[in-house]
């Protein structure tokens, strides 16, 4: 009889799971669409409980595929920094504010003017952004005191489902350091930070290694959905660090380029590289004593939905769309798009930029503007890997994942705009695919990490940048730049 471990992903658009052998073969996988609330704009929320109920229907799915009886234990991913504000008695006290939501510009400048910035760059190593955790602890202390004084635990969103797992709580570093509650050298929380906003270690989840587990499922699981109760529930990584053991990204010579909901672009190494400027994140990964550098593009392939959905009103599928797109010259026709629909974080670290067409004319057609979003998001990539050329030297290993890169049209496209060969991976891929790794490291089925890689991760052969539509991109590109530069100003007021 055949073995399973499952991933599961508490993402932002849907909570999504898989079951893997221990060859790595993807046997059967789940997902059950969220929905984001907006009760204001530039706000985003998600009441965790609508995660644990996804989680629940995934997992029955998938134990109904495979068997609940073989699966040998459970590894968990998830959206970083959307946290679940629990009571004393563990009851959700409000909605999650998601990672993309903007409200708290305000107390992150109170952080930087509390701390310092040489305090946040080297114990935190990142920028105090809108969409981390602790700037929205400190905005509920400040909006909604009632909510702040009931806080008994703060969990980001995979340690919800841990917690609603096995009842303990348990976090792992790379989710820890996305919090910007923890000092990223010693894997500790940070007491300066704590004291500042008002709450204490008690607050704060246990922090194991991501291969470690968090705990074993129960009887109520059982069920529910047929897994045996005292599976283990591995701990797992943040959906972007999870990602990038699916694709082979735990090397300092590799950089993994995703396009999923938002963009991002990351390297791994054996020290914290942290950006003077901080407009790069440094987290640390699912490996013990490795950290990884990051950029992220808030609206990459949601730039692509919005326009899909709120736009073209679902009237063409995102398939029927890249066909289009196809058909359009490489520029579009000087259509550039800026794909800041819900602000930026790298480079601008902005929560106020805002998307737009420039260059539109009664020529263009629905296929320019498709291509001109892929053309804009990857513009977007490129800034964000312009910066690890100010901290790292570059090679020449670029993996491509996320649902980008099932486009081919994209794909190359990406390849031509950074003028690189870009490599995407033969097996599944993703946070969900990370996790089970993750689970199966844990599980005793490798060694370490490395051996999974070597076991379950493959590639296709690289894309090559097209010459001439590099060239005429790198033209549009300083456009592209430029005039974010020249509407800035008048971007910061609309809000």
């Amino acid at each position: 009889m055949k073995e399973f471990v499952i991933g599961l992903d508490i993402g932002t658009s849907s909570i999504k799971a898989v079951a893997m052998s221990i060859s790595g073969q993807h046997e059967a996988s789940a997902e059950i669409p969220l929905e984001i609330d907006a009760p204001k704009p530039n706000w985003r929320e998600q009441h965790p409980e609508t995660w644990w109920e996804a989680s629940k229907l995934c997992l029955a799915k998938i134990a109904n595929l495979v068997g609940g009886s073989n699966v040998k234990a459970i590894g968990l991913t998830g959206q970083m920094h959307s946290p679940a504000i629990l009571d004393k008695n563990f009851t959700v006290i409000r909605p999650s504010i998601l990672w993309n939501d903007g409200r708290t510009t305000s107390e992150c400048n109170a952080l930087y003017q509390e701390l310092g910035k040489s305090y946040i760059k080297n114990s935190l190593g990142n920028p105090v952004l809108e969409g981390f955790t602790a700037p929205k602890i400190l905005w509920i202390k400040k909006n909604e005191l009632g909510n702040f004084k009931k806080i008994s635990t703060i969990l980001i969103a995979k340690d919800f489902i841990g917690f609603k797992l096995t009842g303990e709580l348990i976090t792992e570093p790379s989710d820890a350091s996305g919090s910007l509650l923890m000092d990223i050298n010693s894997c500790a929380w940070s007491d300066p930070i704590l004291d500042f906003i008002g709450i204490d270690h008690t607050t704060l989840p246990t922090i194991i290694e991501s291969t470690d587990t968090r705990g074993l499922t129960d009887k109520k699981l059982f069920d529910i959905t047929g897994i045996p109760a005292g599976t283990p529930v591995i701990a797992g990584g943040a959906d972007n660090a999870a990602s990038a053991i699916s694709t082979g990204c735990i090397d300092s010579d590799t950089y993994q380029i995703s396009i999923g909901t938002s963009g991002a672009v990351m390297k791994s190494s054996n020290t914290p590289i942290i950006d003077d400027s901080l407009k790069l994140h440094c987290f640390n990964h699912c490996i013990k004593d490795t950290w990884y550098s990051m950029g992220v593009t808030l609206s990459a392939g949601n730039s692509m939905s919005w326009y899909q959905s709120s736009i073209l009103k679902n009237s063409k599928s995102l398939i029927q769309l890249d066909k289009e797109a196809s058909t359009a010259s490489p520029g579009s026709d000087n259509l550039i798009f800026l794909p800041y629909l819900n602000g930026e974080r790298t480079p601008h670290n902005n929560p106020n930029a805002r998307g737009c067409f420039i260059g539109l004319h009664s020529g263009h057609s629905q296929a320019h503007l498709s291509r001109a979003i892929m053309e804009g998001v990857s513009f977007s990539i490129k800034d964000c890997l312009n910066l690890f050329k100010e901290n790292t030297p570059l090679k020449h290993n670029y993996i491509f994942t996320g649902g980008g890169s099932k486009s081919d049209l994209w794909s190359q496209i990406l390849s031509d705009v950074l003028n690189v060969p870009i490599k995407r991976v033969l097996n599944d891929s993703g946070a969900c695919v990370g996790a089970a790794m993750l689970s199966a490291v844990g599980l005793g089925w490798f060694q370490n990490t490395q051996e999974a890689v070597n076991a379950w991760v493959s590639y296709e052969e690289p894309l090559i940048p097209n010459e001439s539509n590099y060239h005429n991109y790198e033209k549009m590109y300083k456009k592209f730049q430029s005039i974010y530069q020249s509407l800035n100003p008048s971007l910061w007021e609309i809000k």
